[in-house]
């Protein structure tokens, strides 16, 4: 799996938002977020020309996960936005939302194949404790972006012919404190 460090600009999304329990019911939960996408898609295909001069790139869409430590800790909860980058806020149908990413320091990886199972546990308990960085917090929020490339990304059921580019904002560890 390939990987770097890149800087990147801050990023406008359109999309929808979920907030529920990723402990109560698992299956709860992953419906929920594939109600987003087929509710995204379906908003797509039926309003396209109200969005279509400010989408950026239409064979890209984004799955942003949220969370707060102490929240997820506490009650399971976190938010999961599925949407599409956007020039500008001037604009947004009704039915969609906006978020704004920040930029800075990412960690991009590219998973491929059976890889793209189980990327969250490769990241948290292998990569980053062996690196020199860490989860960036924005607002007291960590996230991590899923980016699905239309061509590259076929799909849960054709797992081992698919891509996935994820990218995780991140910070240096400072040794010194590391040290004490």
């Amino acid at each position: 799996m390939e990987h770097e460090i890149v800087e990147k600009e801050k990023m406008k999304l359109i999309g929808l938002n979920y907030h529920g329990s990723i402990t109560e019911n698992g299956v709860a939960f992953e419906e929920s977020v594939e109600d987003l996408w087929r509710r995204l898609s379906e908003f797509c295909m039926n309003s396209w020309d109200s969005i279509e001069k400010g989408v950026i790139n239409p064979e890209l869409s984004y799955e942003i996960q949220i969370w707060n430590e102490e929240e997820l800790d506490e009650t399971g909860r976190m938010s999961v936005f599925v949407g599409i980058e956007y020039k500008d806020f001037d604009s947004i149908p009704v039915q969609l939302g906006g978020k704004i990413l920040p930029g800075g320091k990412y960690l991009s990886f590219t998973f491929e194949g059976e890889e793209i199972n189980g990327w969250e546990e490769y990241l948290l308990q292998e990569w980053f404790p062996e690196s020199d960085y860490w989860l960036r917090p924005f607002d007291g929020q960590v996230f991590h972006i899923q980016c699905f490339h239309e061509d590259k990304f076929k799909g849960v059921e054709n797992i081992e012919e698919s891509e996935l580019k994820v990218l995780v904002p991140v910070e240096k560890i400072d040794q010194e404190i590391m040290e004490e």
